[in-house]
Parts: C-alpha cells; sequence; structure tokens
C-alpha cells in the first residue's frame, strides 16, 4: 500500500514538472509570434515607403530640369517631404513622427 502511494505520488510531482515546462515553452513561443508580427508589420512599412520614394524619384528624373513638378502621393499612413538642394533631391518617407525611409541625392536623367 506504501509503495503505491509512493508511485501515485512521483506520478503527480512527473506531472506537475511536465505541464510547469509545457507552460513555459508555450510562453516563450507565445513572445517570439508577438516578436515576429512586429518584425513583419516593420518591413511591410519599410516596403511600401521604398516603393514611395522610388515612385517619388522616377517622376522627378524624368522631368525636365527646371520644370515643377508636383509629385502626389496619397497614404493615410505616411508622410513625405522632398528638399531639392543643388540639382539633387532628397526624399524622407515619415509614419506620424517616425522616420522611416530616406533617399538622398537623386539626380535627373540627362
Amino acid at each position: 500500500m506504501k509503495d503505491a502511494q509512493h508511485r501515485s505520488s512521483l506520478f503527480l510531482v512527473e506531472l506537475i514538472i511536465s505541464l510547469t515546462l509545457f507552460a513555459i515553452c508555450a510562453a516563450v513561443c507565445a513572445a517570439l509570434l508577438v516578436h515576429a508580427r512586429g518584425m513583419s508589420r516593420e518591413s511591410t512599412q519599410l516596403t511600401e515607403a521604398v516603393y514611395m520614394a522610388q515612385s517619388i524619384a522616377e517622376t522627378w528624373r524624368s522631368a525636365p530640369a527646371g520644370s515643377d513638378v508636383g509629385v502626389s502621393v496619397k497614404s493615410e499612413e505616411f508622410s513625405v517631404r522632398t528638399a531639392e538642394r543643388d540639382g539633387r533631391l532628397n526624399i524622407d518617407i515619415y509614419a506620424g513622427e517616425t522616420l522611416i525611409y530616406r533617399l538622398e541625392g537623386v539626380t535627373r536623367l540627362e
């Protein structure tokens, strides 16, 4: 009888340890999933910003020098700031107040 109680208590301890280990592994997996989702969101945001800057740069480069090129980009998520200095265009793409992408030194086609 004493031997049967000893076995059942060992089984209970083993079960508790297994469940604890499972809970720790599940918590780590959940944290990794949340982190991966954030990285995916940042990657998508960066890709969209690069496409937007590339579109602006190509439109500006293809226009003749001295012409006023009004590049309109509609986005609820991003704001665009451009500056032309010494014949070169700099493009900054912001999400809120955070700079997402900067393209510097775009020159016109000759």
